[in-house]
């Protein structure tokens, strides 16, 4: 029975040294095909980043991309025989700088190359694409530019969306900063130790950031001193009111209020009180709520404060050689979804700026008679002398009817033209108007 037993594992030895090789073999073969998928992957994301190879609008687009990846090709040649000769230099001397020399010339003929040949085929799909463009831009259909393709825009359903995603990003939807339901906030009240500057915003102890930004927009419309002229108090009040948003505004100070109450008027916490809000104060001062349904928040104010963002999560990246894996991970999970909230915002005022204008006209649209239209045209009257009479209201007239104008006869154009060209004149409008306020930025 053993000596069975013997002959049999005997038997097997050398048949499992024998697969030994080949599972090595397989799992060298397998490992290697990974590190080609890898490399094939790297050079696919470096050669779309250069040479561009999306799928062209019409006819225009495609020219455009065209020569787009010519020029890039072209610039990155040059680039490359500047470059490598002295990268090789650095590191072999003599010897790297010719094989960089060698290298460079090679990738100042390829690169321009491969640039003409994308060019050429982006092209040619633009002009392949032309007919579906007209026929689509004809039965009212828009492009999508992140999918590539005609679709259908309904813009409910595209409210629908934006306000589904919005509600997946907040994190416990319907939470005070407390962590409480709005509905319980008033309820269930935290115990400050002064509350003053709460009953001057107008909000409970519970109240969000956003909660308290919407009461300071409320509330300083009430007493700005520009529109309360006849009140000698509106100025205190005024000033009072952007003291207490100041320090309710910031986590720290609103932090330190509500455990020692109102700051010395030398402390670190006042001075913090003094910062301003650029989204509130170019709201309020320059009186952009009038405009708003028309642009949404003030471009200049909503950048303003991505930039002081940036430059505290620019300090946060430089300390993040001393953070833990951990903090690090969601230091990075932040900024992406930070990124993410901003792309967001924007379609979201795009979408509401679209339905203003849609519930604007519809009394001109449903208008029966001449009485109906001239009605249409008193209120749009009355609501521009309201902005007109605010600071900076006629700027913010001037640029809104420009940019509707033109809007409207690139669409026209497009609507009743071969290829789009009734709407060239409607875009060179809008590129000279945009140089020439370029250059007068830079003049400035």
């Amino acid at each position: 029975m053993n000596s069975t037993t013997s002959d049999v594992s005997a038997a097997a030895a050398p048949a499992d040294a024998a697969s030994i090789p080949k599972q090595d073999e397989q799992h060298m073969t397998t490992t290697e095909q990974q590190e080609i998928d890898e490399d094939l992957q790297e050079a696919s994301e470096v050669f779309n980043s250069l040479f561009s190879t999306r799928r062209p609008k019409d006819g225009w687009a495609g020219l455009s991309s065209g020569l787009k990846s010519i020029g890039k090709g072209t610039a990155a040649g040059v680039a490359s025989l500047i470059a490598q000769p002295i990268a090789g230099a650095h590191e072999n001397g003599v010897k790297g700088f010719f094989g960089g020399l060698a290298t460079g010339v090679a990738s100042a003929v390829a690169l321009p190359v491969t640039g003409v040949c994308v060019g050429a085929y982006q092209m040619s799909r633009g002009v392949a694409n032309s007919v579906e463009a007209m026929n689509a831009s004809k039965q009212g259909m828009m492009w999508d530019n992140e999918k590539r393709e005609w679709i259908h825009y309904y813009l409910e359903k595209d409210k629908e969306l934006v306000e589904k995603r919005e509600a997946e990003l907040k994190s416990g939807g319907g939470k005070t900063a407390s962590g409480g339901n709005l509905a319980a906030a008033d309820i269930n009240e935290k115990k400050v130790k002064d509350r003053e500057y709460y009953d001057l915003m107008g909000v409970s102890t519970n109240a969000t950031a956003g909660e308290i930004k919407k009461a300071y927009y409320k509330e300083a419309r009430k007493c700005h001193p520009d529109k309360c002229q006849d009140d000698p108090e509106a100025a205190t009040k005024f000033q009072a009111l952007g003291h207490a948003y100041q320090i309710l505004s910031n986590e720290q100070t609103r932090a330190s209020y509500d455990k020692n109450g109102k700051p010395d008027s030398n402390s670190a916490d006042a001075n913090l009180a003094n910062e301003i809000d650029p989204l509130v104060f170019f709201a309020v001062m320059f009186g952009s709520h009038l405009v708003e349904p028309y642009i949404g928040e003030l471009w200049i104010a909503t950048t303003a404060d991505t930039l002081m963002k940036d430059a505290m999560e620019q300090q946060q990246s430089m300390d993040m050689e001393s953070m833990t894996e951990e903090d690090a991970a969601k230091f990075l999970a932040s900024k992406s979804a930070s990124s993410e909230e901003m792309t967001l915002k924007q379609r979201k005022r795009e979408v509401k700026c679209a339905l203003n204008l849609r519930e604007k006209i519809i009394p001109f649209m449903e208008a029966k008679d001449e009485d109906d239209i001239m009605a249409f045209k008193a209120s749009i009257a009355q609501e521009a002398s309201k902005i007109v009479s605010t600071s900076f209201g006629a700027t913010f007239l001037v640029a809104i009817g420009f940019t509707l104008e033109v809007e409207a006869e690139e669409y026209i154009g497009v609507q009743t033209s071969a290829l789009g060209m009734g709407a060239m004149n409607a875009r060179f409008r809008r590129t000279r108007k945009s140089t020439a306020n370029n250059w007068k930025i830079m003049g400035a």
